[in-house]
């Protein structure tokens, strides 16, 4: 046998990117389609993660952002009505990180999954129906608020 064939190298699947909401955060130019859709899947495999026990910092953390996003843009007007639900999220949220210093475990509550859940539909419509400006600025205020300390400084 010849040989003069390359050795060809063995494939390896590229992983979910579950920090994309940072990266998101981080820049200035509008957010593109594919931007919006790898935040909603980041948000959401984070979740899972969280529920199923193999939660991390950096899961929460993407968590907390959706969350922080969500409730900015109750405040603008997209579902102002359940600013209370998200609130509410929130405080899980903070709830799960209290523990996970205490612990070392990530996971949410049960009363906090739920309301967390729940925020995360709000969330879903939010981007479904903002326009990417509002969902773009909403993103900026987000981390205005976090130099500011009125968020989560591990969302950032």
């Amino acid at each position: 046998m010849s040989r003069n064939k390359k050795p060809r190298k063995a494939y390896r699947p590229r992983a979910i990117d579950n920090t994309i909401a940072f990266a998101v955060l981080g820049q200035a130019a509008p957010m593109q389609d594919d931007q919006t859709t790898d935040l909603g899947i980041a948000y959401h495999v984070a979740l899972d993660e969280m529920c199923k026990g193999r939660g991390t910092e950096e899961h929460w953390s993407t968590v907390s952002c959706a969350l922080n996003i969500a409730l900015v843009l109750t405040e603008r007007g997209y579902g102002a009505s359940f600013t209370p639900a998200v609130k509410e999220a929130l405080g899980g949220a903070v709830r799960a990180r209290d523990r996970a210093r205490k612990c070392g475990t990530w996971g949410f509550d049960g009363e906090g999954l739920n309301s967390i859940r729940r925020a995360f539909e709000l969330h879903d419509e939010q981007m479904r129906i903002a326009p990417k400006s509002v969902v773009r600025n909403a993103l900026m205020e987000v981390h205005r608020r976090i130099d500011a300390g009125h968020a989560f400084k591990e969302a950032a």
